[in-house]
């Protein structure tokens, strides 16, 4: 009887495996770093060694397996299987992950990108659970969402939804930029170094040792809890164009809650009070106290959680 199913996560440094479910939580998970430098190959061949440790962990063998969950760090064919392209490790685009990963361990995959497979894994195990309409963002290296309906993704068309991190908003009297290069962790630390060069007295500046090119969100993130007006304002600025992207999504797609993870969001109230006070200026009006806007819940495991769990949804039958 196949009593289990596999999650894997495929990132741009992070693999992950994953084993499910003991009750809501994973039973069993291995980790690697990976190098990508290195290319596709290296985390194939990391993968043909991951999937046996994992399952020595647990006592298992593959026969035991009903299916695997994959969520890949990059937008994705999830109706194929095909990695469509990856923005931190060359040489993916147009790969059938799906077909590899079936005749490499003789199971059914399924393929998801992995915002969508976060999304799926709140949605049901996190911060939406309870909830039918849950979108979730992921704010950290970039920027990322996934849709989930009735507890399925919604992949549009096949290749994906929920892009936020590329969609555009204005700031003020600048041009319109992506989300992504206003609100992303790189993107605040760019905007802090641009800053402080007019303010060479500034905490955050001081905080970098006085290098400017030493800073990132964290030193943002620093130097706000220390009240350093430059950084508060980095800050704001952030929430205000993170705040047009979610009130406009919830303004479009009426969710019941907006899951937020991801590096940036660790920031908690520094990042979330500023986004849920532009939000309340921008959202239509009727929607603007039936949406929660909330911190994700399931922290680095995120991804491969709903891995697993797409791979429970898919191939339910063979459970």
């Amino acid at each position: 009887m196949k009593n289990h199913v596999i999650g894997i996560e495929i990132g741009g440094t992070k693999l992950q495996a994953g084993l499910g479910f003991d009750g809501d939580h994973l039973k069993a998970l291995a980790r690697e770093t990976i190098d990508p430098s290195r290319g596709p190959e290296a985390i194939l061949s990391s993968l043909k060694r991951l999937i046996p440790d994992l399952l020595h962990q647990a006592g298992l063998r593959l026969s035991g397996i009903a299916g695997i969950g994959v969520g890949f760090g990059g937008p994705v064919d999830a109706a194929r299987g095909r990695v469509l392209i990856s923005h931190q490790v060359e040489g993916w685009s147009g790969f059938d992950l799906q077909t590899w990963f079936e005749r490499t361990f003789s199971l059914p995959a399924a393929i998801e990108n992995d915002a969508s497979a976060a999304a799926l894994a709140e949605a049901h195990l996190g911060a939406g659970k309870g909830c039918r309409r849950v979108f979730y963002v992921t704010v950290g290296s970039g920027v990322g969402g996934g849709w989930v309906v009735d507890g399925v993704v919604d992949s549009g068309q096949g290749i994906g939804s929920a892009e936020i991190g590329h969609t555009f908003v204005s700031l003020g009297t600048s041009p319109p930029q992506k989300v992504e290069d206003l609100c992303s962790g790189w993107a605040i630390g760019r905007r802090a170094q641009e800053v402080v060069r007019k303010h060479p007295d500034s905490l955050t500046l001081k905080l970098a040792s006085g290098e400017s090119d030493r800073i990132t969100a964290v030193t943002v993130s620093d130097a706000a809890r220390q009240g350093d007006p430059l950084a508060l304002r980095v800050l704001d600025e952030t929430g205000h164009a993170m705040g047009l992207a979610v009130a406009n999504l919830i303004t479009l797609l009426h969710p019941e809650v907006v899951v937020i993870g991801g590096g940036v969001s660790l920031m908690e109230d520094l990042f979330f009070e500023p986004l849920r006070r532009h939000v309340g200026r921008y959202v239509f009006h009727l929607y603007a106290d039936t949406c929660r806007i909330v911190p994700a819940t399931l922290g680095e495991q995120v991804v491969v959680v709903g891995a697993a769990w797409l791979a429970r949804q898919k191939f339910s039958e063979r459970l």
